[in-house]
């Protein structure tokens, strides 16, 4: 299939139109349940900060560590906390085709924008058998699906070629690359055309992916320094080559390499720990950051001036 072909058998149906989307971090209480007040005051907050979106249930927002009333309980909370304000798209990955059908048509029931599907994370797959996952959940919900390239814990990835060819499913829509090679942004686009939005999965990787093409945005972040997010992202779309671009980044670029080395939902966490919403522990067997990395951390996030 070629560009043109691709983008073809997207006609007459709107592309993602892109933007910054954050991930939000599951709050869990003292207990270890999940705590749906903060979850509510957490998603009307970053609804009002600037963004596109939200996502809950995915990857990094521990979805997987979520029974299936919890995941319910927070995809019900964050589809009314928003009010409508900003999309919400919610992760519906899980093992079996049934379960995520099942995942997505509750995910449209609550509200849901759109969906996030990545492989599952168990026993490997064939491209061919990936591409029937898909296309199952295509058929079954009438939601526009986003890819989402998970190839660390999934162990399954969706190359360029691979997603040129995905493109015959008509609900894919977007596509979020963490595959931790930033240059897919570009090829993705070179082999797709405008087929597909193409999201930059990494906050590190902000800066050169808009270089390379990006149209969204998709990182975990925490209110407090909800702003500066924003304020990146809109300079990155702005112009990525622009001074403000890159002291933007620069300003920005060691709080995100702490998030490479020591894990999104973890710092996040900690972070919450010093403000007015906090967020509570990960869920085992998940480790919360070891204390000499929690004072690094703290530094970062003074050197900002958001707490």
């Amino acid at each position: 299939m070629t560009a043109t072909q691709a983008v073809s058998t997207h006609a007459g149906n709107p592309l993602d139109a892109g933007g910054f989307y954050c991930y939000l971090a599951t709050p869990y209480d003292a207990a270890g349940n999940v705590d749906v007040e903060t979850l509510a005051e957490y998603a009307r907050r970053i609804s009002v900060s600037g963004v596109a979106g939200v996502t809950c249930v995915a990857s990094t927002c521990e979805g997987p560590y979520l029974n299936d009333t919890e995941r319910q309980v927070v995809v019900d909370t964050v589809c009314r906390a928003v009010e409508g304000r900003v999309h919400v798209n919610v992760g519906v990955g899980a093992f079996s085709t049934r379960q995520v059908i099942d995942y997505a048509k509750q995910a449209k029931d609550s509200g849901a924008s759109c969906l996030m599907l990545e492989m599952p994370q168990y026993f490997a797959v064939t491209f061919e058998a990936a591409y029937r996952h898909y296309e199952a959940v295509a058929n079954a919900v009438d939601l526009p699906i986003r890819l989402y390239n998970l190839t660390q814990p999934t162990r399954f990835d969706f190359t360029p070629e691979r997603i040129l060819a995905m493109a015959k499913i008509d609900a894919i829509r977007s596509v979020k690359d963490a595959s931790y090679d930033v240059s897919r942004v570009r090829d993705i686009q070179l082999l797709c055309g405008e087929r597909y939005t193409v999201y930059c999965g990494f906050h590190y990787q902000a800066l050169e992916g808009f270089r390379l093409g990006a149209k969204g945005w998709e990182v975990m972040m925490h209110p407090v320094f909800a702003d500066r997010l924003v304020e990146l992202y809109r300079a990155l779309t702005k112009n990525p080559w622009s001074t403000e671009s890159e002291k933007l980044y620069a300003r920005l670029h060691p709080l995100f390499y702490f998030f490479k080395q020591y894990g999104v939902p973890h710092s996040i966490k900690a972070i919450s720990q010093w403000t007015d919403l906090p967020m509570g522990c990960l869920r085992a067997p998940l480790e919360p950051l070891p204390e000499t990395a929690r004072l690094r951390l703290r530094e970062l996030v003074g050197d900002l001036d958001v707490i």
